[in-house]
């Protein structure tokens, strides 16, 4: 299933407005024609991928989308519970993997296709943010506070299979 996705930065956390249709890339498929049919993963040429040293992935964590490569940091605006700082993630839910001139897109990809590693970095908090809460016709101005939860992960592998 072919789709078009939207995509958020790892550094900034504003989304793109320009969906993957606006690149020129090509997506690998066996069949000259891509239309409403389905190709099974055991069909696919991934040697153009393997070639490449130039891989590009967009993974999800609680559905929220990020495009990384190798060696990159995505700084999660959460909490991890379950990892301790250390720990190594293999990331499944993968729906993009690409290179310069190829893409292979799919919600998720098989799982045996490709490699993607991460490692916690860290677990921080952000920075102190102090705003200003009032309601409608009244004087009175009340502070909220707030130091939001940070997770840093380092991309550490990422390969197609």
């Amino acid at each position: 299933m072919l789709q078009l996705k939207f995509l958020w930065p790892v550094a900034r956390m504003t989304p793109i407005c320009r969906p993957f249709a606006n690149y020129s890339l090509r997506t690998l498929a066996t069949t000259s024609s891509i239309s409403n049919t389905r190709t099974k993963v055991r069909n696919l040429d991934t040697t153009p991928l393997k070639l490449s040293n130039e891989l590009y992935a967009v993974f999800r964590i609680h559905n929220r989308p990020y495009l990384v490569t190798k060696g990159d940091r995505v700084i999660l605006p959460f909490k991890l519970k379950q990892a301790e700082v250390g720990d190594v993630l293999n990331m499944t839910d993968v729906t993009t993997l690409g290179s310069r001139n190829y893409k292979l897109v799919d919600s998720p990809i098989e799982a045996g296709l490709y490699t993607l590693k991460a490692t916690v970095v860290g677990k921080t908090k952000r920075a102190f943010q102090s705003r200003e809460v009032t309601k409608r016709r009244n004087r009175r101005v009340r502070h909220a506070n707030s130091k939001g939860d940070l997770t840093i992960l380092r991309i550490s592998e990422l390969s197609v299979n």
